[in-house]
């Protein structure tokens, strides 16, 4: 992260020192490189609607830890001022924190966060103080070699007084207020030796006034009758008596900018970069294609794809966890020289884009930005805010995941849980509190203004999908409370098992029946579950699901049924082979599966990132299509006719079944447990002694005869060794492996694991 070139600002949170949360000084903070000196920074907060702080001498720094992801970057130079965390305007001259919890944008009515603008070198804030319309630019320049920090400030007229925390001065400060003209002054804040000055410019009717409270200087506005444009100089601290600089400074000033004009597109700052697509050649039923991604590129940029769309003529739309968003230019049925264009900057930590009606929209930490390019030319000029409700609060683990829509326009996504969590008044670590954003599925209007929670008990919603009628399925990873990976089909306003992110008084007995459960062995982290939809995918697997695996770097299948209303899959990795872990992945209209991906920790993969795009050649299929429960057995259906004698050879099967305890225990540390006795953590052995094939050749039925109709119970009790074990029945896991042949020779050789909660009654 270091390296790499991320653009004119960045957005993040940022702490003083990346190994204590107290020394964060901003959950969603904007770093604007500010004047002709890369080396000067000024921190916009987009909740508070402040200036949370200003240095020199560096931009920010990234640390190693999960490969700049555990720790917040911190500013690389010296702090020159800063404000507390409470908001940069108020209404009615008291600073006084209005949230409930200390995350999150303080109320509309108060002020409001709308964007920003990018103009060359320039970023331009835009926002609302009570009915007043802001535009703000922060600035910096050396005054007679003095580091001078500017904010222009352009107000639309106001019905009420508004004031301005400036920044923080010592209580005790001694204030001279010295008037260079009727719009010009400079106030003398001098504490022992040591001065500051701060300029003011402006043409006010009725002028403003100074005071010091709360350790912080104030600028009390009063009330605006027509719309005003000023500009504040906030100098450095001096020893002495100060110097002459800011008069001069002051005199000299022309007329303050008319922000408006920077309000224009400016130029493209990217050239495009151009990658030699591969074509895969694999035999069989699927090819893997890979759209080479620029890893070597002028800015450095650290490519970490983490989801795709498309735009309606054929580009693909990608998002890279270091910040960035890329058009990918070039796409067709035969691949070749793609064109990669950076589209925008500075994100916090993109995990989702979504296109709508040729919109972009990426989801951050922070906020779902709307990215405009009002000049098309393939670069984002207007920044949009199109909802910053979340609560980005201390801890690295809880990531804004996935973004998706409904028929109706809805989006949809999820925040993760810190790690390790703890509730409100317990634990160890103020570090992973969990706040009422934590572990839930979100719903926002299709105009971006009523956000709702529809779901919880989430851990790591890292992959969600929604089917063309509107069903919702997630994947989510082992740890506490999640004794292995499994994907979930949602149910609105249910709970889905993780109990520090269950947001109710009484402890759950119950949860939400996952589609599977993934033994640790096969995935680690799963990412994101798809429905097939593409018309050039086999009918067979029509509506069943793939899996994408970040940790195991692959592509499974999900060949899922309805029993009594609850949905249960049979899982079965795909023999494809990928450049890095995989995140997401949509079908384009060319009716291909395209996928991206990265690498970071706990990941099998081999690059730090990948896109890659999935063929079904139209061959017949060398895996299951179906998977279903039966009264005393599961059949399992192929696409090729099944060698009779191979196929009913009992020896050809191994299947082993075990359930897993709900517990706070981090997984079960690749434990499987009993049904038959509980209490013991190994597998049951399934003697196979019936296979019978069906007529047509094509499907074999492996009599169990303790499937019986019903609920599967496989409940444990409480266990000793398990912290806090809920007792409850989670479903049994059916591990099915073959080595049976196909009536032309070919060999099947796989593993599925089934999960079964219900058993039909015929």
């Amino acid at each position: 992260m270091n390296p790499m070139d991320h653009g004119p600002f960045v957005t993040t949170t940022i702490a003083h020192d990346p190994l204590t949360t107290s020394s964060i000084f901003v959950n969603k903070g904007i770093a604007v490189k500010v004047g002709t000196d890369p080396q000067a920074v000024m921190t916009f907060d987009t909740d508070l609607l402040r200036v949370a702080s200003a240095w020199t001498g560096g931009f920010l720094h990234w640390y190693l830890g999960r490969d700049g992801l555990e720790d917040w970057p911190s500013p690389d130079g010296i702090t020159h001022f800063e404000t507390g965390k409470t908001p940069g305007w108020s209404l009615d001259g008291n600073f006084k924190d209005p949230r409930t919890w200390p995350y999150g944008p303080i109320p509309k009515k108060q002020a409001h966060y709308k964007g920003l603008y990018i103009n060359g070198d320039k970023v331009l804030f835009s926002y609302s103080v009570g009915n007043s319309d802001v535009l703000e630019l922060p600035g910096f320049e050396l005054v007679d070699g003095h580091p001078v920090f500017t904010r222009t400030l352009n107000l639309s007229s106001t019905e009420e007084t508004i004031s301005l925390r400036v920044l923080q001065v010592p209580e005790n400060a001694a204030m001279e207020i010295v008037s260079v003209s009727d719009s010009k002054e400079h106030i003398t804040l001098k504490v022992g030796n040591n001065t500051r000055v701060v300029g003011l410019q402006g043409d006010f009717d009725v002028k403003p006034t100074w005071r010091v409270a709360n350790r912080h200087l104030i600028l009390d506005l009063p009330v605006l009758q027509q719309a005003i444009k000023f500009k504040l100089a906030i100098g450095p601290v001096l020893s002495g008596p100060g110097s002459t600089y800011m008069a001069s400074f002051l005199d000299q000033a022309g007329s303050v900018s008319d922000l408006s004009d920077f309000k224009s597109p400016g130029p493209d700052q990217w050239e495009p970069v151009q990658t030699e697509a591969l074509m895969g050649v694999e035999e069989g039923p699927f090819q893997v294609d890979e759209l080479t991604i620029p890893s070597e590129n002028p800015w450095k940029s650290f490519i970490r794809l983490m989801d795709v769309d498309f735009l309606s003529d054929g580009r693909a739309v990608v998002v890279s966890l270091s910040g960035d968003v890329w058009l990918v230019d070039g796409i067709g049925e035969d691949l070749g020289t793609l064109a990669w264009h950076r589209f925008a900057t500075g994100l916090f930590q993109p995990s989702g884009v979504k296109i709508v009606d040729d919109q972009i929209y990426v989801i951050g930490r922070d906020q779902i930005t709307r990215l405009n390019d009002t000049n098309n030319d393939g670069f984002a000029d207007f920044y949009e805010n199109f909802n910053n409700e979340l609560m980005a609060s201390t801890n690295f683990h809880a990531f804004t995941l996935n973004l998706e829509t409904d028929a109706q326009g809805n989006f949809y996504f999820a925040k993760s849980t810190p790690w390790p969590p703890y509730l409100r008044g317990e634990g160890p670590s103020h570090d992973a509190e969990i706040t009422p954003h934590h572990g839930v599925l979100f719903k926002l209007s299709p105009d971006g203004e009523e956000l709702e929670i529809i779901a919880r008990g989430l851990r790591n919603p890292n992959g969600m999908d929604l089917s063309p009628d509107g069903e919702i399925v997630y994947a989510d990873n082992e740890g506490n409370w999640v004794p292995a990976s499994k994907v979930h089909r949602i149910k609105q306003g249910g709970f889905h098992g993780f109990i520090p992110s269950a947001h109710q008084k009484d402890m759950p007995k119950e949860f939400e029946p996952p589609i599977i459960w993934t033994p640790h062995y096969m995935d680690n982290s799963p990412a994101k579950p798809m429905f097939i939809t593409s018309d050039k995918w086999p009918e067979e697997l029509r509506d069943d699901l793939l899996l994408a695996s970040y940790g195991r770097g692959n592509l499974s299948l999900i060949l899922k049924e309805e029993v009594d209303g609850i949905w249960q899959g049979a899982h079965i990795n795909l023999p494809l082979l990928f450049k890095s872990g995989l995140e997401r992945g949509r079908f384009h209209k060319d009716g291909h599966l395209y996928l991206v991906g990265m690498t970071s920790w706990q990941s099998i993969g081999k690059d730090w990132g990948s896109f890659h795009r999935v063929r079904y050649t139209g061959e017949p299929l060398n895996v299951p299509v179906s998977v279903h429960t039966k009264a005393g057995g599961i059949e399992l259906r192929f696409a090729k006719n099944l060698d009779a004698q191979n196929a009913t050879n009992t020896g050809n099967y191994q299947v082993q079944k075990w359930t897993y305890p709900w517990t706070s225990q981090y997984g079960t540390r690749g434990k499987q447990y009993s049904v038959d006795n509980p209490g013991e953590a190994k597998p049951d052995q399934v003697q196979v002694e019936v296979v019978r094939l069906s007529d047509d050749g094509k499907s074999v039925f492996i009599e169990i005869p303790a499937l019986k109709p019903g609920a599967v119970n496989t409940s444990l009790g409480t266990l000793d060794a398990l912290p806090d074990m809920i007792e409850a029945s989670l479903g049994m896991v059916l591990s099915v492996s073959y080595q049976i042949t196909t009536t032309d020779g070919e060999e099947l050789n796989h593993m599925i694991h089934k999960t079964i909660h219900r058993v039909p009654a015929e």
